[in-house]
């Protein structure tokens, strides 16, 4: 007499015949891609340590890796490591390259390999461009469509070393499948080889992948690293500028930061390598030692840095992307911020109390609760009744005063500073209008800070404001409500 099932038999019955009808499907898919079946995948026995994932983010049977990804597959001792990885004949190759004093060119053409998010850039740019002895540029871009490039404001194109006489580096490029080595003249090492992975340039999926010389791996973020010296057994760093509690874990916190350092030895001869890109991506180490870089839009564009020690990387990064500014000497004593202290009484008391305990006390933050109805430049007279009196009272005791502001501006042309915002056109348009959003006061308009115009206006109204309220700084927060 046969038995009854359990439910847990049973759903696992039904686990496997689901996996099962996937696996027929798409190799039914592959079937019916004549591209699919020309492409033959080149799977030599690379280490477990050099593999590019093919899926990323995905578990795949071996079925589905090698007939609908056309992949390699290979069992796998360490549970980071991919199963399902890139073969070695996968990218792009070069077509017409082109040289001249300060770098060169070359046009990339996508080779016949399957598809794995869509949309694939068929024909991309490669530039290379010697910006001096020791900083080496060098972006991809696609050839038949304009990609959002972020501008960089700080660099200098005058202060060139156009000799390649004069490098302290050199490039060397293979043409098929499209990799590159960066090596340091004096000693010939390599520094950075991509060959280790495929280009991929997709609509909205674009990677790079570097070998490195060494497992001495230092920066990214902002996470919430134990050490300085990054871990590199199989570690995905997400950098997407969440604002975020700095807890345990590899999640991604307010900043972004995409520049890391690679000590090649003990002698301190070092290199940085830092992507300019604004869009949400995530970066990769792992033990071969080797990085990659992927990102859901814009372009790949590459800085890399030279230097005898990690310090004079370091400057050399900041030539390129500015300085930090040199803050005021009250800024770094003891500050004190928090939302909804209670209006001005609950504010008043909690600075006496603590001064009245002795404790050290520089700078009084407050929240965007002073604000009317969570609106910029504004003053809650309810709640806060007299705070112009509040900052003097804490500018009679030595003290400083901070604001919260978010660039987030009502849509109502009721209110001065969209209003003015508006006549002078600086907000942030789509589809041929200002772009709405949903933000602390209600539906707002954004503030569109690359444009000149904008950035006299934003300092306009705060200095405008500060003739109400003698505040002594302004805390720039995001602009959406939770």
């Amino acid at each position: 007499m046969a038995r009854n099932l359990s439910v847990l038999e049973v759903l696992l019955i039904i686990f496997f015949l689901t996996i099962l009808a996937l696996d027929i499907f798409l190799m039914l898919l592959v079937l019916g891609n004549p591209s699919g079946r020309s492409f033959v995948p080149e799977c030599p026995d690379i280490p477990e340590s050099e593999r590019i994932d093919c899926v990323p983010g995905h578990v795949v049977t071996e079925n589905v890796c090698r007939w609908v990804y056309k992949c390699c597959w290979k069992p796998v001792t360490h549970t980071g490591a991919p199963r399902c990885f890139f073969p070695r004949n996968w990218g792009y190759k070069v077509g017409k390259r082109q040289n001249d004093t300060t770098g060169f060119t070359a046009k990339l053409k996508r080779l016949p390999t399957p598809s794995l998010f869509g949309y694939d850039v068929p024909d991309a740019l490669f530039a290379a461009d010697y910006q001096t002895s020791n900083r080496f540029h060098f972006k991809i871009t696609d050839m038949d469509s304009k990609r959002y490039e972020v501008t960089l404001e700080n660099i200098d194109l005058l202060d060139r070393t156009p000799k390649t006489s004069n490098l302290n580096y050199h490039v060397e490029v293979i043409n098929e499948p499209f990799s590159f080595k960066i090596i340091r003249t004096s000693n010939k090492r390599i520094l950075l080889d991509t060959s280790i992975g495929p280009l991929q340039f997709a609509h909205q999926y674009l990677q790079l992948s570097f070998r490195l010389p060494s497992t001495s791996v230092y920066g990214l973020g902002e996470h919430v690293h134990q050490q300085y010296l990054h871990n590199l057994t199989w570690k995905t760093w997400p950098i997407f500028t969440r604002d975020a509690t700095p807890t345990k874990g590899m999640i991604n916190l307010y900043g972004a930061h995409t520049f890391f350092l690679c000590l090649e030895d003990t002698s301190g001869s070092s290199f940085g390598v830092f992507l300019l890109n604004s869009d949400a991506m995530e970066v990769i180490l792992q033990p071969a030692p080797a990085i990659t870089y992927r990102t859901i839009g814009g372009i790949l564009d590459f800085y890399v840095f030279l230097g005898n020690t990690p310090e004079q990387v370091v400057q050399e990064y900041l030539e390129l992307i500015g300085r930090p500014f040199l803050p005021p000497y009250w800024s770094l004593g003891f500050q004190l911020s928090r939302r909804n202290y209670g209006g001005i009484n609950g504010l008043r008391k909690v600075v006496d109390r603590n001064r009245g305990a002795g404790i050290p006390y520089d700078v009084q933050y407050s929240d965007i609760d002073y604000m009317e109805g969570g609106k910029d430049f504004t003053i809650d007279k309810e709640a806060f009744p007299r705070l112009e009196d509040f900052a003097k009272d804490l500018h009679g005791q030595g003290m400083k005063y901070v604001i919260m502001m978010h660039p987030g501006i009502l849509n109502d042309s009721k209110y001065q500073p969209y209003e003015t915002g508006s006549e002078k056109r600086v907000w942030i348009w789509q589809d041929n209008e200002f772009a709405i959003g949903q933000g602390y006061p209600g539906l707002t308009v954004f503030p569109d800070f690359s444009n000149p115009v904008c950035i006299e206006w934003w300092r306009e109204q705060i200095s405008e404001f500060h003739k109400t309220l003698e505040f002594d700084g302004v805390w720039i927060v995001s602009c959406y409500s939770r």
